[in-house]
């Protein structure tokens, strides 16, 4: 899917020269990823990153002034990759709870598959938190509002505020990922069991 560190389809070829500017800069926001994942942002500064990528650091100061803006790139396109997958997970759904159910497990594959992505998270909540409260997570929420007010409307869920709904599902959803991480074995399937349960606690159906 389209994002910050991957080229778009369908767009006229690059030069040589331009390809190799935007191998360098994947290089940098993947070798920085895996560090982040593995030591966490604080753990890590420029110099890791640098010799990671195997790149020089004037190279390095090309794409990049510091390990924030690199953050701030990759935290961009995990928020795009949520947000795809759930408009990819809730598209045409009923939103009854046994369609909700699958569309959870459907969510939650995308982490499950990629264990980098789930240490990323884990290893920086509170700096993924710091940017919940600035809103950078904002758009998720109102992804997960309008899944919830289609359901209302189509009488699949009861009258919810929709707000402290989508509030809660998404610091859930946070909390299950950054479990998942540390707990080998952690029942994934009862959890989405429990989520998508609570929304129809009181519809009887």
């Amino acid at each position: 899917m389209p994002n910050e560190t991957h080229p778009q389809k369908g767009k006229t070829p690059l030069g040589k020269r331009d390809q190799t500017k935007l191998q360098n800069r994947l290089q940098i926001l993947d070798s920085a990823k895996t560090l982040f994942a593995e030591k966490g942002f604080e753990g890590t500064n420029v110099r890791d990153i640098i010799n990671e990528s195997g790149l020089s650091p004037g190279t390095f100061y090309n794409y990049f002034q510091s390990k924030e803006e690199i953050f701030e790139v990759l935290t961009t396109d995990i928020i795009n990759e949520v947000r795809a997958e759930i408009r990819r997970s809730t598209k045409d759904v009923k939103m009854d709870e046994k369609e909700i159910r699958t569309a959870l497990q459907k969510f939650f594959q995308v982490f499950i598959g990629d264990t980098r992505l789930m240490k990323f998270l884990s290893r920086n909540q509170s700096y993924l938190r710091e940017l919940r409260s600035s809103g950078r997570f904002d758009a998720i929420l109102v992804d997960l509002e309008e899944a919830l007010e289609n359901g209302i409307k189509n009488g699949m869920l009861p009258q919810l505020p929709v707000k402290i709904v989508a509030i809660a599902v998404f610091g859930a959803v946070f909390e299950i990922i950054a479990t998942m991480v540390v707990t080998p074995n952690f029942a994934v399937g009862k959890a989405i069991d429990t989520l998508s349960q609570l929304l129809f606690v009181n519809t009887g159906k």
